[in-house]
């Protein structure tokens, strides 16, 4: 941990022995404190939750520069970024597998279950016969079971990919690996072996189930948010404005000679190039953020606020890239003529779907809407004055 985290946790536990005068002034740094320390992870995950529906119009005439732009870090992002707030001493046992399949597993599920669903409603009503709509139902539940992100030459003949939400499987693999390798004396080079055993294994020849080798590759960037955290570099000073200008250059070359970064297919076209620019890309991002916190309110705002929410609208984005009838749509947005590139167009589009059909996910019963929003799950009860002056 890093020195401000000690004090955040000494405040913590020095809070139980003030005065009731005294408590909610230390609460309110301590929430002071922690939101600062959130808002610019937040802000980040907007940017990236961004940069990945950018990435998925790649073919629409979107300009190649800005989606390997995307691909240089969207994905990494988000994984070190979880990384970053493991606990540094986490053990892999059945309390840890139970909580993250509940809040990894159990939104893959769901998501799976309104793209069967969703999927072959969208064929009756383009005039498909009950059979066709029968077998892309199957189609669709066979791709859930799988859990591929891409259609890759080592699956099975019969299956096809689910799409965009293979994140949530393979950042359970990662989490699980990742707890498991710390409970060796050398975490690090299980991680390093992991990361390159998915490298060298060919996804055309074989390619596992449930997105496996994907998340063995995820874990090295888990493990790297988790060093970033143990290390202190993202706090203030802890790196020389000379050596952040390197990043930077690192981050930009990635992206003009590499941007290949394909997580979910364990595909990284520039090797180490890509997996560099891709680290050094995220802390750029999170320092990035930061400044716009502080010095551009109004655009980190909005930015924050959809950082909140990138599971929902992540789970919402595949559901429409799966059941949305995009090529009828592209023909009539053509129609329209409009002065604008299509690719355009169809962000703006993307966009608007997604935010419609999250705020729907919302107005679902909290048994639903709660899993993917944590702020619907139901409370427990009230906790007494001191508890809540403590918490």
């Amino acid at each position: 941990m890093d020195s401000t985290n000690e004090k955040y946790s000494a405040a913590a536990t020095a809070t139980a022995t003030l005065t009731t005068a005294e408590q909610p002034e230390v609460a309110a740094l301590q929430a002071q404190h922690k939101r600062h320390r959130i808002d610019e992870f937040d802000i980040a995950r907007g940017f990236a939750i961004i940069a990945v529906v950018v990435g998925h119009l790649n073919g629409t005439g979107i300009p190649i520069k800005l989606v390997d732009f995307c691909f240089s870090f969207h994905m990494p992002l988000f994984f070190i970024v979880s990384g970053y707030f493991m606990k540094p001493d986490v053990r892999l046992d059945d309390a840890y597998v139970r909580k993250n399949a509940r809040s990894l597993l159990v939104p893959y599920l769901l998501t799976s279950l309104f793209v069967v669903i969703l999927g072959p409603l969208e064929s009756l009503a383009s005039g498909q016969p009950v059979g066709e709509a029968a077998r892309r139902m199957a189609t669709l539940a066979l791709a859930a079971l799988y859990g591929s992100g891409d259609n890759l030459n080592g699956m099975p003949d019969m299956v096809i990919a689910i799409g965009a939400i293979w994140f949530l499987l393979a950042l359970f693999w990662a989490r699980i690996f990742l707890a498991a390798a710390n409970m060796t004396r050398c975490p690090g080079a299980i991680v390093l072996v992991l990361f390159i055993a998915s490298y060298m294994m060919d996804g055309d020849l074989l390619w596992l189930p449930f997105s496996i080798q994907a998340g063995m590759g995820a874990t090295l960037f888990l493990y790297i948010g988790k060093k970033i955290h143990e290390l202190g570099l993202l706090e203030r000073g802890a790196i020389h404005p000379m050596l952040w200008l390197a990043i930077a250059v690192t981050w930009a070359y990635s992206i003009l000679f590499g941007g290949k970064l394909y997580m979910v297919s364990g595909h990284y076209g520039d090797g180490l190039l890509d997996v560099v620019g891709s680290i050094c890309g995220t802390m750029c991002l999170i320092v990035f953020a930061r400044v716009l916190k502080e010095h551009a309110r109004p655009i980190a705002e909005p930015l924050r606020r959809l950082g909140t929410i990138t599971l929902p609208v992540f789970c919402m984005h595949l559901v429409e890239l799966d059941v949305f009838p995009w090529g009828y749509a592209t023909i009539r947005i053509e129609a329209l003529g409009l002065p604008v590139p299509m690719w355009v167009c169809l962000l703006v589009a993307h966009f608007a779907l997604i935010a419609v059909m999250t705020a729907v996910l919302w107005c679902l019963p909290r048994p639903i809407s709660g899993v993917f929003f944590p702020s619907r799950r139901r409370r427990k009860a009230p906790l007494g004055a001191h508890d809540a002056a403590v918490r």
